[in-house]
């Protein structure tokens, strides 16, 4: 019935009610690539991750180390991001290329400890619909702001951790982009 009604309804509405599916993983999991597919697969939405536009345009880490306040800026911005497209999505879906919960663990990684800033900005997030969990299987592609190739292992321990304790359905998918798809897309069709 509520697909039925969705293109009607105020777009404050949509943005509660719509089905949002975050991508995420550690670095160089193809993530992008999922995202990307998944959202032209479900005719929805795309929400590109935030913080690799940050880093893009940022000075490097190298020379300039992260501040907490940046990662509390990119989960905001990422969470209004989110619910942008989920006002404007015509089908119930939308797809996050990762979310905060993700800069809440990425926050962690680099300072060691979590921040209850960013923690509350993933707090106040709308529930995520699923997460899917791409597999670090494949070989780490690195590129100008890529950082992570020999903790990537272990961040993704982190993120099965953290998504195991949320209570939100979620899929670690493997493989070839096309069985990645295909077993997101099944997964979708079960939660």
């Amino acid at each position: 019935m509520l697909d039925l009604l969705w293109p009607v309804l105020p777009e404050f509405l949509r943005a509660n009610l719509c089905r949002r599916v975050i991508v995420t993983g550690a670095e160089s999991t193809g993530t992008t690539t999922l995202a990307l597919r998944l959202a032209e697969a479900l005719n929805c939405p795309y929400v590109a991750e935030y913080g690799r536009e940050y880093t893009e345009k940022r000075v490097s880490p190298a020379t300039s180390p992260w501040q907490s306040e940046e990662l509390v800026k990119i989960a905001s911005v990422q969470n209004e991001l989110e619910n942008d497209a989920a006002r404007r999505s015509v089908n119930r879906w939308m797809i996050g290329d990762t979310d905060a919960l993700t800069t809440a663990l990425w926050h962690e990684r680099y300072f060691g400890k979590r921040s209850a800033a960013v923690d509350a900005i993933a707090a106040r997030q709308h529930r995520p619909f699923a997460y899917i969990l791409t597999g670090d299987e494949i070989i780490f592609e690195a590129d100008d702001i890529r950082e992570g190739g020999k903790q990537r292992h272990a961040m993704q321990a982190r993120f099965r951790t953290e998504l195991a304790a949320s209570g939100i359905p979620w899929i670690e998918v493997h493989g070839s982009v096309e069985d990645r798809l295909t077993a997101a897309r099944l997964f979708l069709t079960s939660v």
